[in-house]
């Protein structure tokens, strides 16, 4: 029973980054969305493709940035993972 104690402390530290680092990127993408969703009317002063700017990025900018985020996410954690030797990849 002692020689589990070293792995589960291991992996205790490994979910607790992962779960950090998980929060923080859920951070940053809803600042991004509050700071578009508060810019929104000023920025529908400027047009942009025919569309008020401010509805442009709360239709299209977040959809990207959201998406750009989980990309980004799953390669780090893709490197956490493999810096703790759990990696998917064979």
């Amino acid at each position: 029973m002692a020689s589990d104690a070293p792995e589960t402390s291991a992996r205790d530290r490994h979910q607790l980054r992962t779960l950090i680092y998980a929060i923080t990127v859920l951070l940053v993408v809803l600042g991004m969305v509050l700071a578009t969703v508060i810019a929104a009317r000023p920025l529908n002063a400027y047009p942009f493709l025919f569309f008020p700017l401010g509805f442009y990025l709360l239709a299209q900018g977040l959809v990207i940035l959201i998406v750009a985020a989980t990309f980004w996410f799953a390669r780090a954690q893709e490197r956490i993972d493999i810096e703790r030797g759990e990696s998917e990849e064979y």
